[in-house]
């Protein structure tokens, strides 16, 4: 162990249940594909390496949780513990695209006659 250091390099990585505190149910119901990006946090929180890695990764753009694992390299699991920490800090929102709320029945009535014709 390094003195006065917490690191140890013989004993390889830090296991996923200390980087969440032994959570392992995130408090959101987070998909793979969903983007969440950085905002400045509402609530203060103490922040660990990883948390500051995830707001670092959606800091430039809209960032999904299946990438930001990859990127961590931590198991999806963790890592969305971790975001839902950020989310309930308000240091990351989702990132919904845009686009509008309701879809465009003209858009839709041509795609199904499209389709009709088609068949």
């Amino acid at each position: 162990m390094t003195s006065g250091g917490w690191s140890d390099s013989t004993l390889g990585d830090v296991r996923p249940y200390t980087i969440t505190g032994g959570r392992t149910r995130p408090a959101y119901a987070l998909h793979l594909t969903t983007c969440l990006i950085t905002r400045p946090a509402t609530r203060p929180m103490t922040m660990n390496i990883e948390h500051e890695s995830l707001q670092l990764l959606c800091g430039g753009a809209p960032c999904p949780v299946a990438e930001l694992a990859a990127r961590l390299q931590q198991p999806v699991q963790v890592v969305k513990v971790l975001i839902s920490d950020l989310l309930d800090a308000g240091a990351l929102v989702l990132a919904n695209p845009a686009g509008p709320a309701d879809p465009d029945t003209h858009l839709l009535e041509a795609l199904l006659h499209g389709l009709r014709t088609k068949l």
